[in-house]
């Protein structure tokens, strides 16, 4: 067992070290990657980056913090405005496909787009802050063309409070890892503490989705989502 503690250390801290030297641009391209298509969770970036500031002597690097939030900041930022981007342009050929329906759903592009007509800018801030809401909001605001100022302010102000906060997370996990002296079990608990969060993240957004099914909530008529689609029929046989 300290044999294989001792290779486990070995690979992790040559990880840790890979991560020190590209943390910040592997942070900001993954959640452009994210932000244009993968639709990866958050948590599973930012909790892991804040742990990633825990020195081994227990304490916060703060600068590197600051340089692993504002890659976070500006990786979320460049992605979400990319998505925004394709829904804006290819927005009635991606409410076609397949794919998009399947992960946001039309009764909940119905509902939100209530929302975005009721509140604008205010309901994209708030979706930021609810659990499965974030995507399809960002999601209408490009298919109903709301304006790039809006946009911009309202995701530079929601990151600049979501991210620090998921990161300050990861911090309090590494600090409580820090109490095991096997770096191998340190993480482990790294891993279950991320999945744990976003686990909790999903089960948040499936009550949010269970209530909802329950009650009548506002929705606009399917009227918005079948122009949508006669328009990609129009396109495709202008072709």
């Amino acid at each position: 067992m300290p044999e294989a503690d001792a290779a486990s250390g070995g690979l992790l801290r040559e990880a840790g070290a890979w991560l020190a030297g590209h943390g910040a641009l592997a942070i900001f391209t993954a959640f452009v990657l994210c932000g244009i298509g993968l639709h990866l969770s958050e948590d599973f970036i930012l909790i892991p980056a804040g742990i990633g500031t825990v020195t081994a002597a227990g304490t916060v690097d703060w600068p590197l913090f600051a340089e692993y939030g504002v890659a976070a900041w500006a990786g979320i930022i460049v992605g979400d405005i990319g998505w925004v981007w394709m829904c804006r342009h290819f927005g009635a050929r991606l409410i076609g496909s397949r794919r998009v329906l399947k992960l946001i759903g039309p009764r909940t592009l119905l509902e939100v787009k209530w929302q975005m007509d009721q509140r604008g800018a205010i309901a994209l801030l708030i979706a930021r802050f609810i659990p499965g809401a974030r995507t399809p909001m960002i999601t209408v605001s490009g298919l109903m063309h709301l304006s790039w100022w809006k946009i911009l302010l309202v995701e530079m102000c929601g990151v600049s409070i979501s991210a620090p906060a998921q990161m300050l997370i990861g911090v309090g996990v590494a600090k409580l890892g820090q109490q095991f002296e096997s770096e191998a079990h340190r993480w482990m608990l790294y891993i279950a503490a991320t999945l744990a969060v976003a686990a909790l993240m999903f089960g948040i957004h499936l009550v949010i989705v269970r209530r909802a099914k329950g009650k009548d909530t506002p929705r606009v008529s399917v009227k918005w989502l079948d122009e949508l689609r006669r328009s990609v029929a129009r396109s495709a046989r202008t072709r």
